[in-house]
């Protein structure tokens, strides 16, 4: 008897641990994987409302005061190049525009993602982290 119950939590644990496993599974990303998604950065500059968009090849969003656009490239799966990136020029509290402007340069210096059903994570040449929630 206690015995089928081993086998009964075993099977639970199993099913339960892989179904965890499998939303966080990395998805492999290309253009058209990131094409027409949002996301909104949630572990640094809090309460900003700094967001990324993708389209094609393009990248746009919000940095917190302006709004940036510009190219991206894809190479060996999971490299990440921004490029040709601009910025609207409207002055703000100094406070709002430093945090873009830190902002802005972690994408620039940005060389890997990864892709999850919910979130995107970009890390820079430096090891920073930042983690996007998808919002659209």
């Amino acid at each position: 008897m206690i015995r089928n119950y081993s086998l009964i939590f075993c099977f639970i644990f199993i099913i339960f641990t892989s179904s965890c496993a499998s939303s966080k599974k990395t998805i492999n990303i290309s253009t058209s994987t990131l094409n027409g998604k949002t996301f909104q950065l949630t572990n640094m500059f809090e309460g900003r409302g700094i967001t990324i968009s993708f389209y094609n090849e393009e990248f746009y969003g919000y940095g917190g005061f302006n709004t940036y656009l510009g190219k991206y490239e894809m190479r060996r799966g999971n490299m990440i190049i921004f490029k040709d990136m601009v910025v609207t020029k409207m002055g703000g509290t100094s406070e709002a525009v430093e945090a873009e402007k830190q902002y802005i340069e972690l994408l620039n210096k940005a060389s890997s993602i990864e892709l999850t059903s919910s979130n995107l994570t970009i890390t820079t040449l430096d090891n920073e982290i930042l983690i996007f929630k998808r919002i659209k």
